[in-house]
C-alpha cells in the first residue's frame, strides 16, 4: 500500500457544501477500492486541508482509474468551489508495507477481506475492483459489488455479536441459496461476464459436526463431490464446485 498525500487548496474549503462534495469524491474512490481508508482524516493546512489517501498502487487514486462519479464530484469540487487538487505520493504505508497485485489470474473468488473482496484464486492475492471492467447494470461502476459488501460486513458481523438473529445471520452466510449468496452468485456472474475468467462464491462455513461429515459435504447445489486434495482447515478453501462455481472452507469447529 502507497501513502499519497492529498493537499485541496480554495477559498470554500470547509465550507458545508466542499465537506459533501469531498465526502461523495472519497466514498466513490473508496468504493472502486482506489483507496482503502474509509473514513478519511483532515489536517488543516495553509488556504485549505490535507489528506493521507491508502492506495493500493502509486497511481490508483487518478481518473483513469476512477468511475464516472468519481470524477464528476471532482470536476464539481475544482469548478464549482474552485478548489486545487495536489497530490504528492509519500511511500509505503507502514502497516500494510508493499502488496501485490497479480498481473496473471487463473480464476477469482469473491470474499469480504481486509481491502478488497476480490481475491485471484492461486496467489490468494486481494485485487482492487478497478482492475477489473465495470460490472454493475450502467456499465460505469461497481455498486452490485458494493451493495452484497455491504449486506455481507453487516451480516457477519450480527453473527459474530451472536446476541440477535446469529442462526439467521449463519444461514445467511454459509447457505448457496440465501438471499445473500445469491447476491453474490449474481455478482460473480457478471464478473466472469466482464473479465471473461471463472469466478467463485466463497460460502462461510461453521457447522460444528466433526471432522468426517465436514469432509464428506457435497457441493450444496449440485450434490457432487467438491473436496480438494490437501485440504486443511488452515486453507482458505477446501472444497471447490468448478460447475456450480463454488468455494468453501473447513469448519473451524471440526
Amino acid at each position: 500500500m502507497h501513502v499519497v498525500k492529498l493537499n485541496i487548496i480554495g477559498e470554500q474549503v470547509g465550507s458545508e457544501e466542499f465537506f459533501e462534495f469531498v465526502d461523495n469524491y472519497f466514498r466513490s474512490l473508496y468504493r472502486s477500492k482506489q483507496i482503502i481508508n474509509e473514513e478519511c482524516q483532515y489536517e488543516p493546512i495553509d488556504d485549505g486541508v490535507s489528506i493521507n489517501l491508502i492506495c493500493p498502487e502509486k497511481d490508483s487514486y487518478t481518473e483513469k482509474n476512477s468511475t464516472i462519479y468519481a470524477n464528476r464530484w471532482k470536476k464539481k469540487i475544482e469548478e464549482e468551489l474552485h478548489c486545487i487538487f495536489k497530490f504528492k505520493y509519500i511511500g509505503l504505508e507502514p502497516e500494510f508495507g508493499k502488496t501485490n497485485i497479480p498481473k496473471k489470474q487463473n480464476f477469482l473468488i469473491l470474499k469480504t477481506a481486509r481491502f478488497s473482496p476480490l481475491i485471484e484464486g492461486k496467489s490468494l492475492d486481494q485485487i482492487p475492483l478497478y482492475k477489473i471492467p465495470f460490472t454493475y447494470h450502467d456499465g460505469e461502476c461497481y455498486n452490485d459489488i458494493n451493495f452484497w459488501e455491504n449486506n455481507y460486513e453487516r451480516i457477519i458481523g450480527l453473527w459474530f455479536n451472536g446476541a440477535v438473529g446469529e442462526r439467521w445471520a449463519q444461514n445467511q452466510l454459509q447457505k448457496h441459496d440465501s438471499e445473500l449468496s445469491k447476491q453474490g452468485i449474481k455478482c460473480c456472474k457478471r464478473i466472469e461476464e466482464v473479465t471473461q475468467i471463472p469466478t467463485y462464491y466463497f460460502l462461510f462455513n461453521n457447522r460444528a459436526w466433526g471432522q468426517k461429515k465436514d469432509k464428506n459435504r457435497k457441493c450444496p447445489s449440485c450434490g457432487n463431490d467438491w473436496l480438494l486434495e490437501g485440504g486443511t482447515y488452515k486453507n482458505l478453501y477446501a472444497f471447490k464446485c468448478d460447475d456450480c462455481r463454488l468455494i468453501s472452507e473447513f469448519s473451524p469447529n471440526i
